[in-house]
C-alpha cells in the first residue's frame, strides 16, 4: 500500500500573515489612531474593489491566462448604473443587469481567447481600450453624481454599530464562494489542470473552451459587482473610473501565490495578499508617502511575486543534496536518456 501523502504546510500563506502583522506594527508607529477598531475596518474599503477584481483574475490566471480589461469593465458598469439611476430604475433591477453586462464583457474576452485561441494578453489589452472607450461613449468625462440613495448603500453603509462596512461582508462572501469553487469543486480542479497542461486536460475529456469562457465570465461578473461598490464609495460615474487599478489587482494575485503560468495557487493566499497590500498602502498613506513611490513599491512586490516560484524551486534544489548530485553540469537534472 502506498504511503499516505503528507499534507504540506501552507508556508506562503503563513509568510503573508507574518508580513501583514509586520506591516501593521510599522503602520501603528505612524499614527496613534491606527489600531482603533473603526480605522482598521474602515481601511479595508480601500481594497474591496480591487479585491473583487483579484478574485476573478485569480480564476483566469489559474488557467494560465490573463485579463487586464477588468478595470475598464468597472467603468462600463458605473456609467451604466448612472443611466439607470437617472431614469429612476430601482437598484434591485439595475444591479443584476450591470453584473450580467460585466459577465458578457468577460465572456466575450473568453470567447476570443478560448474559441479562437488568441493570446489573452493581446485580446484583453484590446478590449481594455474598447471597453474604456465604450464607457466614455455611454457616460462622460464630467461624471454623474446625482445617484439615488439606494445606489450608494452597498459601498457606503456600515453595520454592527457603524463599524463593519457592508462592502467588506460582500467581499468576504465572494471570497468564500470563489475559494469553494476553486478548491472544492470539479470546475476548480479543471481550471488548475488546464493551467498545468492544456493538452493533457483536453485528452482527459475536459472542455477547455467552455471552462475558460466561464472563468472570464465570472471575472467580468465580479467586475460588475465591483462597479456597484464603486458607486457607493465614490458616488461618481465617469469613463475613467478605476483607471490604473490593474497593477494593484495583478500584484495581489501573483503575490498571493497564484502561479502566473497557471496550475498552482490558492484563493486564501490572494485574500491574504490583499490584506497585506492594503495594510502597506494604509501605512504609506499615514507616512505621507507619495503616489509615485507607492507605485514603485507595488511594482517591486509584483516582481517579487513573479520570482517567488523560481526562488522556491532553487531553495528546494539546494536543500536536496541528492537532487543536486543527479544534476548535470548546467545544474539541470539528468533525464536518464541519451
Amino acid at each position: 500500500m502506498a504511503a499516505k501523502a503528507k499534507r504540506q504546510w501552507p508556508f506562503w500563506e503563513f509568510t503573508l500573515i507574518v508580513a501583514i502583522l509586520g506591516a501593521g506594527a510599522w503602520s501603528s508607529t505612524l499614527s496613534p489612531y491606527y489600531l482603533s477598531v473603526d480605522q482598521l475596518f474602515g481601511s479595508t474599503r480601500a481594497f474591496i474593489i480591487p479585491g473583487l477584481l483579484a478574485l476573478g483574475l485569480a480564476v483566469v490566471v489559474s488557467l494560465g491566462e490573463i485579463d487586464i480589461s477588468l478595470a475598464s469593465i468597472i467603468a462600463v458598469g458605473t456609467v451604466t448604473l448612472s443611466k439607470f439611476s437617472a431614469a429612476g430604475v430601482p437598484l434591485g433591477v439595475s444591479a443584476p443587469i450591470v453584473v450580467a453586462i460585466g459577465a458578457l464583457c468577460g465572456a466575450f474576452n473568453g470567447l476570443l481567447v478560448a474559441k479562437w485561441r488568441l493570446p489573452s494578453l493581446a485580446v484583453t489589452l484590446g478590449t481594455m481600450g474598447a471597453y474604456r472607450g465604450l464607457a466614455f461613449i455611454i457616460g462622460s468625462e464630467v461624471g454623474y453624481t446625482d445617484f439615488d440613495d439606494s445606489y450608494l448603500w452597498l459601498g457606503s453603509e456600515y453595520i454592527f454599530h457603524g463599524i463593519v462596512p457592508v462592502s467588506l461582508i460582500v467581499f468576504a462572501l465572494m471570497a468564500i464562494l470563489v475559494w469553494f469553487l476553486m478548491h472544492r469543486t470539479v470546475y476548480g480542479r479543471r481550471c488548475f489542470s488546464i493551467g498545468l497542461n492544456t493538452d493533457a486536460s483536453w485528452f482527459a475529456g475536459v472542455d477547455v473552451t467552455e471552462t475558460k469562457i466561464r472563468a472570464y465570465a465570472l471575472a467580468g461578473a465580479l467586475a460588475g459587482l465591483a462597479a456597484i461598490v464603486w458607486i457607493g464609495q465614490y458616488g461618481s460615474a465617469r469613463g475613467d473610473n478605476a483607471d490604473g487599478s490593474i497593477l494593484f489587482v495583478v500584484t495581489a494575485v501573483v503575490l498571493g501565490g497564484i502561479d502566473i503560468n497557471g496550475g498552482r495557487g490558492t484563493i486564501s493566499g490572494v485574500v491574504l495578499a490583499l490584506f497585506l497590500l492594503g495594510t502597506i498602502r494604509n501605512g504609506m498613506g499615514l507616512a505621507n508617502i507619495g503616489g509615485p513611490t507607492q507605485t514603485v513599491v507595488l511594482g517591486s512586490l509584483l516582481v517579487a511575486g513573479v520570482l517567488r516560484p523560481a526562488a522556491a524551486a532553487a531553495l528546494a534544489r539546494l536543500s536536496n543534496p541528492a537532487r543536486l548530485k543527479a544534476a548535470g553540469p548546467q545544474g539541470v537534472e539528468s533525464s536518464g536518456q541519451e
